[in-house]
């Protein structure tokens, strides 16, 4: 954080961060791995109940249910680690190191990219049947409230709270949902009955998983390098966007199953326009005090 920010606000945001950082150690893990069971039970109903009816799909269930079984414990385990070095560098981040905030932000990117992936399966499957709240988003707050506190609760003035709101927003929503996409674009191209030929209409999805992928990971990376205001977080936003545009629309254009394709390349296409309003690039870039 800004030197100039009153150390009143840096020690609350501090302490925010710290909250947050025990549960991601101390809750997450637990919650990640607790709900992989009930949503397998319930996937594993619904494969025999397509078998029964003799509905081909079945297989796509199938390797979600591995997938499950894999990504839950694996963003739950990225958020352990994630909470552990949130420990390490909350002295640097209150005395206003830059590369402490960048990494504060990519650190609480993971629970937020995470919790938002695993809410979706739980509310199709637990949720549908039982309702009740998704634990997910408990783990996707520990990402967003301090991720923002870190951005908001600085010292700035209007125009800059704007900036880096809309901006890391776009970002972050950018890479949630490319990573979720993606995952379905996988599960779609390895769990389909024709595989190894590709279908009609499958081969797309190739571009769609690793190509979703990819803008996830860079996206996050501009997270990064923005946050430490560094040209190359610049470039990485564009090209992140682009790439998740070109994804997205592409995948969406061949497959009419569903709009997530659509809306994840105006989420790329929103992060490239924003990177080249003037205003937006000359804050993003200059370490601006207010």
């Amino acid at each position: 954080m800004l030197t100039q920010t009153p150390r009143n606000t840096r020690l609350a945001a501090i302490a925010i961060l710290i909250i947050a950082a025990i549960l991601m150690v101390a809750y997450v893990p637990f919650a990640s791995f607790n709900m992989v069971n009930p949503i397998l039970t319930l996937q594993l109903e619904r494969i025999e109940q397509f078998k029964a009816t003799g509905d081909a799909s079945w297989p796509l269930l199938t390797l979600t249910t591995w997938l499950v079984s894999f990504f839950y414990p694996f963003w739950g385990t990225l958020t352990l680690c994630a909470g552990l070095a949130v420990f390490f560098i909350v002295k640097p981040l209150y005395e206003g190191e830059d590369w402490a905030r960048g990494l504060g932000l990519l650190l609480f990117s993971v629970p937020s990219v995470g919790g938002a992936y695993m809410i979706v399966p739980w509310m199709n499957f637990v949720g549908t049947k039982y309702g009740g709240f998704p634990p997910a988003t408990i783990i996707m707050m520990l990402g967003l409230i301090p991720f923002f506190a870190i951005l908001l609760m600085d010292k700035g003035d209007v125009k800059q709270k704007i900036v880096d709101f809309l901006s890391f927003m776009a970002l972050g929503v950018a890479a949630s949902y490319s990573f979720s996409n993606g995952h379905a674009a996988f599960r779609v191209l390895y769990g389909h009955p024709k595989r190894p030929m590709f279908a009609e209409g499958i081969a797309i999805t190739y571009i769609g998983f690793l190509g979703l992928w990819i803008g996830w990971w860079l996206l996050s990376a501009a997270i990064y390098k923005l946050g430490v205001r560094k040209e190359s977080g610049w470039y990485l936003m564009v090209i992140g966007g682009v790439i998740t545009a070109v994804a997205g629309f592409a995948t969406g254009y061949v497959r009419h199953t569903t709009v997530d394709y659509w809306l994840n390349g105006i989420l790329g296409l929103i992060c490239v326009v924003l990177a080249f309003i003037p205003l937006f690039k000359e804050r993003l870039l200059t370490k601006y005090s207010g």
